[in-house]
């Protein structure tokens, strides 16, 4: 009995998975096709009756050919390195044809996602036997936090545009959306945490050098060292000691007060945290190391002059607190304190 229902939910499932719908020529067409049916057989004329069977043929030709297109397909998708609300970024579609001798025309693929609907779907117009194209759509995430891009809807209207067929497949991935980033001040620091520059055993951008290790992919070119590179026979680059500057600790209390208004303070949230991501990436660019506090932890530190996407990280996946939870840790002698309210005060 459980094997006859697990095998009809199967069924089910994979019947839903698949989809047919007529469109407006294919409405017409239909209708046309049983109007000259009807007049063939009410007068039994042999000319109805051979565009009848012409008509009739059409119909099934272009449920054969549709369902060939979409079949031994495959898709995949490439994520950007980075995403922030409310900013378009650019996904990439590869859409591979695994038949051996027919290519695939007019295929239309839809990245769905959860909770989320697509604005643009990438077109392929032929896609050869044992082929890949690729194109590339514009998606404008409108929350912050795991985006999950759970299938793929492969639809085509091909050969005649009588009917629209469709096909779900499943293809979950997951990603990380930023919080956007406003205009912001970079934060004044006091004299003494800039006086505290010093080189740090992590290797990065400085003026110590550390040695000298293989060419990767994305190395500045001044960085080569071309004596030795010439004496090797490979690349070879430069390292040197990155600089630990000043130290900025972005306290962002994200306790959610009892008396608040329940529609009012996640706009107000979100909007803090999104200052607190701005202060960040504005106080890295300007040499300065940041980590952000907040009562349920803290984020890692970034040195100065690097990539804040660990921040950025900590800050996309942030969420609210009880207001008698853990209480929030005492501001350092450098540090900027971002409370929901937006009110963002320096402390010296």
């Amino acid at each position: 009995m459980r094997r006859d229902r697990a095998a009809a939910a199967e069924k089910k499932a994979r019947r839903a998975r698949r989809g047919l719908r007529f469109t407006r020529e294919g409405r017409v067409f239909v209708l046309t096709t049983l109007g000259v049916g009807a007049g063939a057989v009410n007068t039994g004329n042999n000319l109805l009756y051979l565009v009848l069977g012409l008509m009739l043929s059409l119909i099934v030709l272009s449920g054969v050919l549709s369902d060939l297109v979409l079949w031994w397909v495959r898709v995949r998708r490439s994520l950007p390195s980075r995403a922030f609300v409310g900013t378009p970024c650019v996904i990439e579609l590869a859409l591979a044809n695994d038949k051996k001798w027919l290519p695939s025309f007019s295929i239309e693929v839809e990245d769905q996602a959860a909770d989320e609907p697509t604005d643009r779907r990438c077109y392929f117009l032929k896609v050869g036997a044992r082929a890949e194209q690729v194109a590339a759509y514009r998606r404008v995430p409108s929350k912050r936090g795991v985006l999950v891009l759970s299938r793929f809807r492969l639809s085509t209207r091909y050969p005649f545009g009588l009917f629209e067929k469709w096909r779900l497949v499943d293809d979950r991935t997951e990603l990380v959306v930023y919080p956007a980033l406003v205009p912001v001040v970079a934060p004044a620091l006091p004299a003494g945490a800039r006086a505290e520059d010093r080189a740090s055993p992590r290797r990065g951008p400085g003026t110590e050098p550390a040695g000298l290790r293989e060419y990767r992919a994305g190395d500045e070119a001044r960085s080569v060292h071309a004596r030795r590179s010439a004496a090797l026979g490979r690349l070879v680059v430069r390292e040197r000691e990155r600089e630990s500057g000043a130290r900025l600790s972005i306290v962002l209390d994200n306790a959610r007060p009892p008396d608040l208004d329940d529609a009012a303070w996640p706009l107000a949230f979100e909007r803090a945290i999104s200052h607190a991501a701005s202060i960040a990436e504005r106080a890295l660019a300007h040499g300065s190391s940041v980590d952000v506090i907040t009562r349920s932890g803290g984020s890692p530190v970034v040195l100065g002059g690097g990539a804040p996407d660990p921040i950025l990280r900590y800050l996309a996946l942030l969420g609210p607190v009880a207001h008698d939870a853990a209480p929030l840790p005492t501001p350092r002698a450098s540090s900027v304190i971002v409370t929901p309210e937006l009110a963002i005060d320096a402390v010296a």
